[in-house]
Parts: C-alpha cells; structure tokens; sequence
C-alpha cells in the first residue's frame, strides 16, 4: 500500500527488523528470563506472528523476534528489559486475530511478547458462574474443562474457538449469548503496567475483598476500561462471567424474501430486544455465507453477483435475502412462551416471512441435534468451519473486517449497508454482510474476502479497507476494532474538539510509559518517543 497508514508502519533504526549487536544482548537478556527455547528468531515464528494474509514479501509489520513467558514474574521482567534496552514490545495472547492483523505488530521489528504460556484456568466458582482465566486459555480450553465438571456452566464464545478469552474480551470481540458483549463480562483484572508495576481493578484491588470477580467495580474511578483495546499494560488475569445451562435452548430464524425487508426486520428485532424477549445478541446475514461453506465462489457465481443469480442461491439453499438469528435460554415452559411471541410479533411485522426454531433440552447441545454451526455457537460451541468461508475467491483465501458502529434503527443500517455495498462491488468485491445488534446500536461488518495468491487482489482489498474507514466515518459511521494498518486512520475518525479523546488517552501514555516500549500505536495511541521508530508518526 501507498497510504499514510501503511508508511507509519515502516520504522527505521535497529528495531526495523534489522539484526545487530543490540538486539542479540536484549534477546540474550531476554533468553536469561524466559529460557532459551522461549525465544524465537526464526522464520516459522517470524511468518505466524505477522498478519497471515498478508502478500509474503510485505514486511512493514515484521517481528524481530517472539518472546513467551510462563508468568507474570516474567511478564514483569521483560517489560524491565524493553526499558532498559528502549525495545519496542508488541503483546498478544493467542495472536489469532485474524482479519485484524493476527499477530502482527504495528511498529515493524517490535519483539513480539506472545502470552500463550500462561494457560492456567486458576479458578471456577460453580455457584456463581465465573472463571479466573491467563491469556494463555483459548475457548477450547474454558469449554474443555467446563465440559469436565459436567457442563452445568456454560461460556460465551466467538465463531472460532481457537483465540484467547481474555484477548478477544479486552479487544471488545463479540459472542452470541446474553453475555455476548464479551469485554462487559470481565470483573476484576491484574494488570502488568509498562513499567512493571502489578495493579488490580476493581473489588480485586482490595487484598481481602471476597468480591473481585462478582461485582462490576470498585471503589473511586473505575480504570478496567483503560486496559480493554489498550496500550497502557499487559492484562495476566481475569475473572470472566459463566452462563448457567438452562432447562431449554431454543435457535431461532426468521426469513425476510424481499431485498428491500432488511429496514422492517431490524425494527421489528429491535423491539423483541427492548422488551426483554430477545436476550442475547441477534445477527442478521445473507447467504452466501451458506453458500461459501459448501464450495469456492466459481461454484455458484460467474462475474458479479446479479439480483438473479442471489435469488438462484437463496433458493437452493432455502435461504431468505436477510436471515435473522437468535436464541433464547431458561425454563422450558418460558421459552416456549417466547418463541409463540417471537414468531407472532415477526410475522405480524413482516407478513411472507418464515419462522423457525429448534428448542433443545440444554443437556442436549451437540453436532446430532443442532448440526449447524450458527445454532451451536449462540449456545457457546465455537468450531472452525468458518475458515473455510475464506477459500471463496480461491484456496489460499485471507479477509478483512470492516467493523462500523451505529444506531439501532432499520434506515440506519439500510444506510450504513448501502456505503459498504457501494464501496465493495465498486472495488471488485463481494458485499457479505453480518449485522450484529446490541440493545440500541449495530455492528455492520462488512466482510472482505479476497485470494492470497493475487497481489493485486490483496493490494485493492487493503485500499478498499482504507477507503471504507474513511467513507464511513464521514457518514457517521467510525469503526469500533480495527487492522493494525488501519488503526490511525480509525482514531482520525473520533475527532470532536481536536481529537480531544485521543489527546487525553495520549497524556496518559506518556506518564505510564515514557519511554514508549508497549505497542505505541495501537488503537491509534502514541507516546511522546516512541520506542522503535525515528520519529512519532
């Protein structure tokens, strides 16, 4: 790429990705700490911990090396070590965040510190449903020993299960259940600060506290926040709140057949959430996800995507144009009560429409009863199916996730939809659409997918993702999770009173981390001197 944001990417200086005596005394340090099989310079290491779509001879996101600790001791230790030396530090959990970098740091020869290492669930409280996780605890891991105490608590996951509870909450990901908001669900963290010091949030900053992962603050200001999408400390633990397995769980759909019924039925949805019936987080999508998972695009469509041809595969796969999911969780006879009210506000609403629903028994959540992967997920079931969705230009498939935020109203999301449509097709993309809906505001992500194997294809979808940032800021629509290439032109979009919210996150930056070793640039936040680069961007 040729934009501003790709070039304050390209750091020069010893962090740059070069090799020198330098960084071989701090990874010798850093071997003295961690042990030597947990220091990497390889290129295995190297390629995993860089955006994984990326064209291979991109490098203006590289490591220079991937550090992982086992404790917060040692967490401690290398924050002291980039301080010393003026090494830039890039934290991840898991680094699986794909579509938004992965693993990759936002200064190019940043040490990545990759915490997967510290994978101890410490706690699970069974008769207040929460865990105390690291950041090392994927998904997989929560639900595998949930599961072993015999599932009577269940976790709110993402789609795929292979990323870290704790990275995707601070990184404000989203699940399918009541607790789907995930970085609400989070009481009580520990806090490594970029100069090594430990602090607690909350009712955990209290050494006798009995409440530290059961009551949403503490006493004074409340800091969490400070460290969700942050660059202000390395979180190490976190209580994290359960759901109880309810009697019956009841997938629900409805089917909108009219290209023109999205409006109606993100209305319609709405008021199902106002009044309570609706408890978790709906999703309204099109098709050709489904379509996706059963074949390459080459299957299904020849040149680009005509009205036609969208019904064609609507009808074959019984889609409907707009396919609106949710579910619904509690004692079998409440549930069945809402489903009847569900469906009759629905079709009420939006007569032609078609309603479904397939309450189970909450001991009965499985592949047999619920084979469809959106119907387990909104249960806490991730899988990874949805990695096949990728291969849909060609089979070294990569994709981008344009995040926006606005109001909950069916014009909003019309309009909102309409930009990334415009934007994508124009570009030479297909506009998937996935629509998720907190009580008063939606997440539109448009998805761009594109084939690895065409640089000039990659090359368009980058610029196509900076051109949405700032196409739909203007139209007052700023994304909310961004792609570390991306991630100073979504900060320019939060501009009120000269970007006064940047300029105090900024002030705090500097007086926790003068020296600017922890991810400077993340979210768009820059130190005074950041360590890594010439020059602050």
């Amino acid at each position: 790429m040729t934009n501003d944001v790709e070039d304050r990417g390209r750091a020069t200086g010893p962090w740059a990705g070069a090799d020198g005596a330098m960084l071989d005394v701090v990874l010798s340090d850093l071997a003295g700490i961690v042990g030597e099989a947990n220091v990497h310079r390889d290129d295995a290491l190297a390629t995993e911990f860089r955006d994984p779509y990326d064209v291979p001879d991109w490098d203006a996101h590289w490591p220079s090396a991937v550090v992982q600790p086992a404790d917060v001791d040692e967490v401690q230790a290398i924050v002291r070590v980039a301080n010393r030396s003026g090494v830039p530090l890039w934290v991840n959990s898991q680094g699986k965040n794909n579509g938004y970098g992965g693993g990759a740091p936002r200064v190019r020869g940043s040490i990545v510190v990759n915490l997967r290492r510290l994978d101890r669930i410490l706690e699970i409280d069974e008769e207040l449903g929460y865990a105390v996780v690291e950041p090392g605890v994927s998904f997989y891991d929560l639900l595998d020993e949930l599961d072993r105490r015999g599932g009577e608590w269940w976790a709110s996951t993402p789609d795929l299960g292979w990323g870290s509870v704790i990275g995707n909450s601070v990184d404000h990901g989203v699940g399918y259940t009541e607790f789907g908001d995930h970085a609400t669900t989070l009481h009580g963290m520990e806090v490594v600060l970029p100069d090594g010091e430990l602090v607690r949030t909350g009712m955990w900053a209290s050494s006798r506290s009995r409440a530290a992962h059961v009551h949403p603050r503490g006493f004074g200001p409340d800091i969490a926040g400070l460290f969700r999408q942050s660059n202000l400390g390395i979180v190490t633990k976190v209580g994290v709140r359960l759901i109880p397995k309810p009697e019956t769980y009841a997938p629900l759909r409805y089917k909108v057949f009219e290209k023109d019924g999205l409006g109606g039925l993100v209305d319609a949805t709405r008021a199902l959430q106002y009044e309570g019936t609706i408890r978790n987080i709906p999703v309204i999508g099109g098709v050709l996800g489904t379509a996706a998972m059963r074949g390459p695009r080459a299957h299904w469509f020849d040149g680009p995507i005509t009205d036609e041809a969208y019904m064609r595969t609507m009808r074959e796969f019984g889609s409907g144009w707009w396919n609106m999911r949710a579910a619904l969780f509690g004692p079998d006879e409440i549930v069945r009560s809402q489903l009847g009210r569900i469906e009759r506000h629905l079709t009420n609403a939006l007569p032609g429409g078609e309603f479904s629903a397939t309450p189970v028994s909450g001991d009965d959540v499985n592949e047999h009863t619920l084979p469809l992967h959106p119907d387990r997920v909104q249960a806490g079931r991730p899988s990874q199916s949805l990695l096949k969705a990728i291969e849909w230009w060609g089979p070294d498939g990569g994709h981008l996730e344009v995040a926006a935020v606005g109001r909950y109203s069916g014009a909003e999301v019309v309009r909102c939809g309409a930009i990334l449509r415009e934007e994508m097709e124009a570009a030479g993309f297909d506009f998937w659409p996935s629509i998720t809906f907190y009580p008063r505001s939606f997440i539109y992500l448009g998805v761009i997918i594109f084939d690895r194997a065409n640089t000039a294809q990659v090359q368009a979808a980058y610029d196509l993702y900076d051109r949405l940032i700032r196409r739909l800021g203007d139209e007052g629509f700023p994304l909310y999770r961004g792609h570390v290439r991306g991630m100073d032109s979504i900060a320019e979009q939060y501009d009120w009173n000269d970007h006064a919210y940047r300029r105090l996150v900024e002030r705090v930056k500097g007086a926790l981390d003068p020296n600017g070793v922890l991810a400077s640039g993340k979210q768009g936040i820059w130190p005074p001197r950041p360590a890594g680069v010439s020059a602050r961007p």
